[in-house]
């Protein structure tokens, strides 16, 4: 995909640096950086200009109006996207290529009014990470998801969800679970709870191999059930190997990792108490 500096931009659509600079500490603009720390933008980030663009003087939208409907926009995508649960042993992923994810955390950040060195130093993450997961929604582990919101005062599952509204539903039909968010295409989670307060009841489909990358800890306790494949998972460095019908429940505040086994994929139940991942 085509990048772009910042001079460059403001030629294309017309604007100036200081205003694509103003925009983006408004939370409307997210380009990524170069080694140097120069704003590069790609196409996308061209063609939200041109609609902040519209927004303004068609529009005449305030900042603040037109970050609602941007974030409005993308949370459109996941909903259309979210309808496309599982067929046959393949489950789709709506927000890999939408960036939904990136642009919650980034908002989740901002809410925080931490800036991302401060983002960095909370949750012990590079700046650079950050920055571009923000931007492309890619390159995110378990253990750097969660620390990134535990660092925001919220939770993945919280920024997952899709849109803002809770659901009232209280039978998940099969095929029909909304998919949470994407770790890559080796870890799949679907929600099979969506209408509790404080119980967050999820299936895993990991595939040999995938792994958590990483210890992480937070608030609550979980439960897990093995329901095929082989689940390794450390506690305070001790290492516990599950098989199919074997089941590990513990305070969640305990560091912790794991990984599937390799020769299979790896189906589990997992819960956590409160919505707490």
């Amino acid at each position: 995909m085509p990048e772009h500096r910042i001079t460059d931009v403001a030629r294309l659509t017309g604007t100036n640096t200081s205003t694509l600079r103003l925009w983006e500490q408004h939370g409307l603009l997210a380009p990524k950086r170069s080694t140097s720390g120069q704003r590069i933008f790609d196409d996308a980030d061209i063609a939200t200009i041109r609609a902040i663009q519209r927004m303004r003087k068609v529009d005449g939208l305030n900042m603040s109006a037109i970050r609602k409907a941007l974030l409005d926009q993308v949370s459109s995508v996941s909903d259309r996207g979210s309808q496309g649960g599982v067929t046959g042993n393949k489950t789709t992923h709506p927000d890999d290529d939408s960036r939904v994810l990136g642009v919650r955390f980034r908002l989740a950040r901002q809410k925080a009014k931490m800036s991302l060195r401060e983002a960095a130093e909370a949750s012990g993450l590079p700046i650079s990470f950050i920055s571009t997961f923000e931007r492309t929604a890619q390159g995110a582990t378990v253990a750097s998801l969660q620390a990134l919101a535990s660092s925001y005062g919220t939770t993945v599952t919280e920024l997952s969800r899709s849109g803002t509204r809770r659901t009232d539903h209280q039978v998940v039909r099969h095929g029909k679970e909304r998919v949470a968010p994407s770790f890559g295409p080796d870890i799949s989670i679907l929600q099979l709870a969506e209408s509790l307060d404080l119980l967050d009841c999820q299936k895993w489909v990991l595939q040999p191999g995938a792994e958590s990358s990483g210890f992480y800890a937070h608030k609550g306790e979980e439960f897990i059930h093995v329901l095929s494949g082989e689940f390794h998972i450390s506690l305070d460095g001790v290492e516990n190997s599950l098989k199919p019908g074997d089941s590990v429940a513990f305070e969640s505040q305990r560091p912790h990792a794991w990984r599937a086994g390799n020769d299979e994929p790896t189906i589990l139940v997992w819960v956590n108490t409160p919505k707490s991942f």
